[in-house]
């Protein structure tokens, strides 16, 4: 029983360290294409999955030692991270808007727009839509429509160019929408994780402490 629980914690703070090197490969390469707002999830994620891989080494090497002083270590810093995790994706990422945040940042590139820089293609040519409700927005606002506004059809024989119909307000929403959701099962399979991690490493803490208490008798 002894053995497996070593090997159980040993393979779990070896997983954890493969895990804390994706947590911060996947949130490191999405930091650039998120907003503002979002940007402090991903960083704390990465903080977390920093930490996460050298706090792993306590668990291995606990498990390794038969340490009880290193097992608790890993098993204390496991139940903080787990406490900040729970915070962070209840407090935090449950609690932003993501209208708000697509709203404001195209209002923001609107308003750049009108003073004469094209700040609204990056969104029409990534999300293939036109002005903020529409391609009206433009006419509405006496300005011309930008070439990022245009489609590009090839059939074969001749090249057309139509206007995309939809606004880019609910397409950045829905952008927004399916990252947060991917945020949040992303959190709660890491605390998920963290959960367990504590758990096991908690049971062979109490283990070894039970196991010193007998050699000395």
């Amino acid at each position: 029983l002894m053995l497996r629980q070593y090997e159980s914690v040993f393979h779990n703070a070896f997983r954890f360290q493969l895990l804390g090197i994706a947590v911060i490969v996947v949130n490191s390469i999405a930091l650039k294409d998120v907003a503002d707002e979002t940007r402090p999830i991903l960083i704390f994620f990465i903080v977390i999955g920093s930490i996460v891989f050298l706090i792993s080494f306590f668990g291995c090497c606990g498990a390794i030692k038969e340490s009880s002083c290193l097992t608790w270590m890993y098993s204390i810093i496991m139940l903080i991270i787990l406490i900040l995790s729970c915070v962070l994706c209840f407090a935090y990422v449950h609690h932003i808007d993501d209208q708000q945040v697509a709203r404001k940042q195209l209002n923001n590139a609107w308003a750049q727009q009108k003073n004469g820089t094209d700040s609204m293609s990056f969104f029409q040519k990534n999300f293939k839509c036109c002005g903020i409700n529409g391609p009206n927005d433009y006419t509405k606002a006496n300005m011309t429509t930008p070439e990022s506004c245009y489609a590009s059809n090839n059939n074969g024989t001749a090249t057309s160019h139509s206007v995309y119909p939809d606004g880019c307000l609910n397409k950045l929403i829905d952008f927004y929408d399916n990252a947060l959701k991917f945020v949040r099962v992303f959190g709660w399979i890491l605390i998920a994780v963290e959960g367990a991690a504590f758990v096991f490493a908690t049971i062979l803490g109490i283990t070894f402490n039970n196991e010193q208490r007998r050699s000395r008798y």
